[in-house]
């Protein structure tokens, strides 16, 4: 029964019960049906913990374990404080999804006290009606007109005046579809029918208003979480991704719904690996409130679906990082363990996950441990984080994306006297890898590297003189370990020892412009000059056609690895 087994917390608004959280551990349930019963700031009149299991008939069973009388409080709702505002220039920028992550962080308390999305308050009359005509919406649209009119050098009071009139236009169109006879006899929570009657009602918002129709029949955020994510899991939801990722990235911009969701975690290092896990699309577990719902995130984002949600899940991780809460609160001793924890899942010789944001942020976390401040603080952290790093397949991306972000054009020198001087101390390979790797891993980490400059903003010379010392690296340990001569045994046969040579040429662990594939395509072409090639070749077969078909697939074989005819 476990398995089929899970605990609501009920809430009570005085018109209706409904589900507040889903969980799938009883303890964690109790906990925080306490917390509600506990609130004296609570703006409910009661509250339940229901126990609901599935029946082998795949009826549903539910017992109320728990139930207790509220009194209500109404607590002032508050904006919340944000520092940038997606710009707004026309209708689509308005109901595009940057505009709606910046209310989703506005109105936070507002949103979960009335349990909305912004998509709900753009595509509902009556609910936009009631927010517009309240206090808030005056201290909002002013808080965004300021930002904008910061950020472009215009009037913040043509700015403001500008956004509500196209507040209005959009109620306005809104209310139109509201009216139909289509709008209103309409009761479905089926994809495909909100679909079809959208193309019927034939004006461009109609499917985001039947769409948000569905999902106001839930108050709780887990609700309409699940009906999202069942959406996107059918063949309409496939063909409609576009839409419904940019509503699920909606509802996993609240960072409070994504800390509910990760549930109990030892420190915030193991939940923003947590949330790496979850990027990455590896097969979880949820252990926090909707673990269906993760399951299901994790898997679409596994078959490389949900592009905006991830990014959203990303950039919740990415403020963290820039955050100043403590990776290690509990441990304090382990905090640079925790940190370089995360900088390995973040920098790879193919580049750092995140980029130039990414760097800037880790740069300054670890710069808060520092007792330096100011520019000499800022430039030190530079340096002491990349004496932390393991070796140069860290190091090099570090750098690379740092060159980019605000901190590192502000002290282009450190950039460059670092660079060089990894330059003029590299030795060996294992200075990239490490010791105990694997060749073909060897490789393939230092043709990531080479790419990896070759695509970077780094000034001309900087960048030759990096690929020359990468390409010496490989070259050096192609020569070591006479990693060549052992594919190209002398006591196989031509054809085994040709093919073999070509197979590495073209199997993409060399640099394709360096010295190093010099030296593997050389030892092909030593052996094609050699005399009595094409006999020796084909020696083991005496059927002449097939003879001739070995000769052509060698030839298109050494084509597809990069040879010149």
């Amino acid at each position: 029964m476990g398995q089929h087994t899970k605990y609501e917390i009920r809430l009570n608004d005085s018109d209706r019960w409904f589900v507040e959280k889903v969980m799938p551990d009883k303890a964690m349930a109790e906990k925080a049906f306490q917390t509600y019963a506990e609130d004296e700031n609570t703006e409910y009149v009661g509250v339940q913990l229901v126990r609901v299991w599935t029946r082998a008939d795949d009826a549903e069973v539910e017992k109320v374990l728990k139930e207790q009388e509220l009194t209500p409080k109404v607590a002032p709702v508050r904006l919340a404080n944000i520092e940038e505002a997606s710009p707004c220039a026309h209708r689509d920028d308005y109901l595009g999804l940057g505009a709606r992550i910046t209310m989703s962080r506005l109105l936070r308390q507002y949103l979960d006290r009335e349990g909305l999305i912004p998509s709900e308050l753009l595509y509902n009359y009556d609910r936009a009606k009631r927010f517009m005509a309240g206090p808030l919406s005056t201290t909002a649209v002013d808080r965004i007109a300021t930002l904008q009119a910061r950020d472009t050098g215009g009037d913040s009071r043509k700015r403001r005046d500008a956004i509500f009139e196209e507040i209005q236009g959009i109620m306005d169109d809104v209310q139109k579809i509201q009216k139909t006879k289509h709008f209103k006899s309409f009761e479905s929570k089926e994809l495909p029918e909100i679909v079809s009657t959208a193309s019927t009602i034939g004006k461009p918002i109609a499917f985001h208003v039947l769409l948000c129709k569905s999902t106001l029949l839930y108050r709780s955020v887990e609700g309409k979480l699940d009906l999202i994510l069942t959406w996107l899991q059918s063949e309409t939801g496939q063909e409609m991704e576009v839409e419904l990722d940019s509503i699920l990235a909606e509802i996993m911009s609240s960072s409070t719904l994504i800390q509910e969701m990760l549930g109990p975690q030892r420190n915030l290092a193991s939940a923003i690996l947590t949330l790496m896990d979850w990027v990455d699309g590896k097969k979880m577990q949820g252990t926090g409130a909707a673990p269906d719902a993760v399951s299901a995130i994790c898997r679409l984002f596994s078959q490389g679906r949900l592009e905006a949600t991830r990014d959203v899940l990303f950039d919740f991780i990415l403020r963290q990082l820039a955050g100043k809460q403590p990776l290690a609160r509990n441990d304090p001793s382990t905090e640079d363990d925790e940190f370089l924890k995360i900088f390995a899942r973040l920098a790879s010789p193919r580049g750092m996950t995140g980029g130039s944001d990414m760097a800037e942020a880790l740069t300054r976390r670890y710069g808060r441990t520092l007792k330096q401040g100011g520019e000499g603080g800022e430039r030190m952290s530079i340096k002491w984080l990349l004496d932390m790093l393991p070796n140069g397949a860290s190091q090099l991306p570090y750098l690379i994306a740092l060159h980019d972000a605000p901190l590192g054009e502000a002290h282009p020198d450190v950039i460059t006297q670092s660079i060089a001087t990894m330059c003029n101390a590299i030795l060996s390979i294992s200075d990239f890898t490490g010791d105990g790797v694997l060749a073909k891993k060897r490789l393939v980490c230092m043709k990531d590297l080479h790419e990896l400059v070759e695509e970077s903003s780094l000034d001309e010379k900087l960048q030759k003189d990096l690929l020359s010392m990468l390409d010496r690296v490989v070259e050096k340990y192609l020569m070591d370990t006479k990693l060549i001569d052992k594919l190209d045994n002398p006591d196989a046969s031509l054809h085994d020892r040709a093919v073999r040579m070509v197979q590495f040429c073209g199997s993409g662990v060399l640099w394709e412009h360096g010295h190093a594939m010099s030296l593997a395509q050389q030892r092909v072409i030593d052996h094609l000059k050699g005399v009595g090639f094409i006999e020796k070749f084909t020696a083991e077969e005496s059927d002449p056609a097939k003879k001739e078909k070995m000769i052509r697939d060698f030839y298109k074989m050494m084509a597809e690895a990069g040879f010149k005819s």
